[in-house]
């Protein structure tokens, strides 16, 4: 089996961090979020793994590299994709490196618990010819759904506007190789009315259902998040950082507090504060005077000091110090400094590039 993992689109909801980085690198738990789905697929026993990147992106490709420091035999292909023409278009795409294997196909901003090991028994038990990962939502309306009758889809629907289906489509699916005949005969759509047709998930997935194929589902009965959006990125950080078994690798950690579960890496310099888990503190980060509360990650060589902070993202680089109040539910970026005015007048002086928001206490 193969791995075929999609890492384009542009994230426009989560700009302006996207403006700067694919959305795939963005870290949860201070892991980029591709890594973990990546993780998975090895878990499975997949060695050869294809990205769907966007043309000239070389971001991706610095950062996973070919596949070596993943381990033994792990191989990595990289395939651009040249415009948008819906997210399974890539399957197209990559038709000649998977062959005649099955692969796992997945969106690499998806996060789940629990792995994907049962998924793909269930798959294979029900000698299925696709299988999806399916979601109970009460927002079904903002996804794709499966209506199914017993244990086998007979139809999805992109965005119903009346209810047919709370089970969304999770953008994880196990396929054959029959998944490639839809190409031939499958014509995209355009629901949105932009005038450029693509190949959404019902394109394709319908096209099998309706020439006979066995098309199943297995319920994600854990979590599982689309990080598509800011409060997301936020949600999934907290989830994953309950969850993980953290410990402290290496640090010069001096009169400081640690309550609960908390990570702290190699080079970390930890002075006069308290650290209250789950918290991710990652290499070469200096925390001195501060609070550091829990559902926090720290990116690597950031700076905070004189600061209370909690359920948080600092991506990387940062430096944020002297606050006289405390900082909750805060995306911060690479290389950004958050800081107190302490002159005249009182005001709050901002450098906010595109998309960003900004919400201050009184």
């Amino acid at each position: 089996m193969k791995a075929l993992i999609l890492a384009g689109g542009r994230g426009t909801r989560l700009r302006p961090l996207t403006h700067t980085k694919n959305k795939h690198m963005l870290p949860i738990g201070n892991r980029p979020m591709i890594e973990r789905i990546i993780l998975d697929a090895i878990d499975l026993g997949i060695k050869e793994i294809i990205i769907n990147i966007n043309k000239g992106d070389k971001e991706i490709p610095e950062l996973l590299g070919d596949g070596k420091r993943f381990g033994k035999g792990i191989i990595i292909h990289y395939i651009e994709q040249p415009q948008p023409n819906g997210m399974m278009y890539p399957i197209k795409l990559a038709q000649k490196l998977i062959g005649d294997d099955e692969f796992l196909f997945s969106a690499g901003d998806n996060i789940l618990t629990g792995g994907l090991k049962q998924h793909y028994k269930d798959f294979k038990k029900k000698n299925s010819d696709a299988h999806v990962l399916v979601v109970k939502r009460p927002d079904y309306q903002n996804f794709g759904v499966a209506v199914m009758e017993g244990d086998k889809i007979v139809k999805t629907v992109e965005k119903p506007k009346e209810y047919v289906s709370d089970l969304v489509l999770s953008a994880i699916y196990f396929f054959t190789p029959v998944v490639f005949k839809a190409f031939k005969y499958a014509k995209p759509i355009d629901p949105k009315g932009t005038g450029k047709p693509e190949y959404y998930p019902p394109v394709i997935n319908n096209w099998l259902i309706e020439n006979g194929y066995t098309f199943t589902a297995s319920e994600v009965t854990g979590w599982w998040k689309d990080t598509g959006a800011p409060e997301d990125l936020i949600l999934a950080n907290r989830l994953i950082l309950e969850r993980e078994v953290l410990k402290i690798d290496d640090g010069n950690i001096v009169d400081t507090k640690i309550d609960g579960n908390v990570e702290i890496k190699k080079g970390a310099k930890i002075k006069n504060s308290v650290l209250r888990g789950p918290i991710s503190i990652a290499e070469n980060v200096v925390v001195e005077n501060a609070y550091i509360g829990p559902f926090t990650s720290i990116g690597a060589e950031s700076i905070v000091k004189n600061v209370e902070i909690e359920n948080s993202i600092l991506m990387g680089n940062c430096n944020v110090h002297d606050l006289n109040r405390r900082l909750d539910s805060c995306l911060i970026g690479w290389d950004a400094e958050v800081t107190s005015k302490n002159c005249r007048p009182k005001a709050d002086s901002m450098y906010i590039g595109d998309n960003s928001i900004v919400e201050l206490s009184e």
